[in-house]
């Protein structure tokens, strides 16, 4: 039997619809990225536990990187990559929950989840927090979408993939991808390990 690419991916469909998401969100996503209401590190935590969802290698390295730098362990990195989250402070672990479901529900929370966020920390840290989820789940995609097309070349395409599609995307992201596993990937295998062993 044949092997497949099996992380989540871009369609054409999907780009636009989440870079449609992305443009009609730029006033709230301005906002956030303006504000201090989420720290350096509980963002990173966000950013790590969506990607353990979608398998991002290249946000895997950057993050877990950024991450550290922000005061977050080696030990917590690794095991917000295997999708743990008990290990985090008290007043995240909703949070990082909702992370974990809006990532597996891929951008579909249940209302009642979506509530419960709103309850917990109020509309504006709430925004924050689906904002932050939308942009790494963007980088997410973009990520794995580089690495299909490389799959690919390996004969092992993504279900329902296009080839022109893959082509084209992995030539305008390469530069970005490429620095990011060039700076990054030596500083992180270890912590990718200890994510894998879980």
């Amino acid at each position: 039997m044949k092997n497949e690419f099996k992380k989540r991916v871009f369609s054409p469909a999907t780009l636009v619809q989440l870079t449609t998401d992305i443009l009609k969100s730029a006033s709230s996503i301005r906002d956030t990225l303006q504000s201090s209401r989420i720290a350096p590190a509980f963002r990173e935590r966000l950013w790590l536990t969506v990607t353990s969802v979608n398998q991002c290698r290249y946000c895997q390295w950057m993050h877990s990187d950024l991450a550290s730098a922000n005061g977050v362990s080696k030990e917590q990195i690794g095991a917000l990559l295997g999708s743990a989250i008990q290990a985090v402070p008290d007043e995240e672990q909703l949070a990082l929950s909702y992370a974990l479901h809006y990532a597996e529900s891929n951008r579909q929370p249940s209302a009642i989840e979506k509530k419960r966020l709103i309850e917990k920390y109020g509309q504006a840290l709430a925004q924050d927090i689906e904002n932050w989820m939308l942009i790494i789940f963007f980088s997410n995609l973009s990520g794995n979408t580089f690495d299909s097309f490389l799959s690919r070349l390996r004969g092992e395409p993504a279900p329902g993939g296009n080839i022109a599609f893959e082509a084209l995307f992995a030539i305008l992201s390469a530069p970005v991808l490429l620095t990011v596993a060039a700076a990054t990937k030596n500083s992180v295998n270890p912590l990718m390990s200890m994510a894998q062993a879980k």
